[in-house]
């Protein structure tokens, strides 16, 4: 009996490596999907502050229960443009570990849709021929969800390098 529980948790151990679970959102017209882990929280969208003098990246930061946290433009950064943030905006928190430390980092969604369990072979290789110069290294791959392609984002890739260089009390160099 104890060997068919152990037999069990290593299959269950082995499903879980062969798939990730993914929030899908939707971003500038795009369905996107980003790895749960990273997810702290998912929050009704509001009044993001500015902050004079930061760097471009940062739209300003939100009160999440006492704690400001900065909210990024991923748009930006994955050079998207437009979409409707209507009623059903989000803010989703994150928490990525950078160098190290935990860092708190906020990003806006148009709408979030679902938590989804993707197996690794449903996700397709982002296709490189004829794409010269195009650095792809931020997205994961492809998910086909029906008659849609959701885009699927490496948010340590995406937010690596912006977290670990993000430091608000310093402005932008200006003053």
């Amino acid at each position: 009996m104890f060997e068919e529980d152990v037999y069990d948790a290593a299959s269950e151990q082995e499903e879980d490596d062969l798939s990730s679970t993914y929030l899908t959102l939707d971003l500038a017209g795009q369905m996107l999907g980003i790895e749960v882990r990273y997810v702290r929280e998912i929050l009704d969208r509001q009044r993001i502050t500015l902050l004079p003098n930061a760097p471009m990246e940062v739209l300003g930061v939100v009160d999440v229960r006492g704690l400001s946290v900065p909210i990024l433009d991923i748009k930006s950064k994955l050079a998207m443009s437009g979409g409707d943030t209507g009623a059903d905006a989000r803010i989703v928190v994150l928490e990525l570990v950078i160098d190290g430390e935990t860092c708190t980092l906020g990003i806006e969604a148009d709408r979030v849709r679902n938590v989804e369990q993707i197996g690794r072979d449903a996700i397709e290789p982002i296709p490189s021929r004829g794409l010269r110069g195009w650095d792809a290294r931020v997205l994961e791959g492809l998910y086909r969800r029906d008659t849609d392609l959701v885009v699927l984002i490496n948010l340590g890739r995406l937010l690596g390098d912006t977290g670990a260089d993000l430091d608000l009390s310093a402005g932008a160099g200006f003053f």
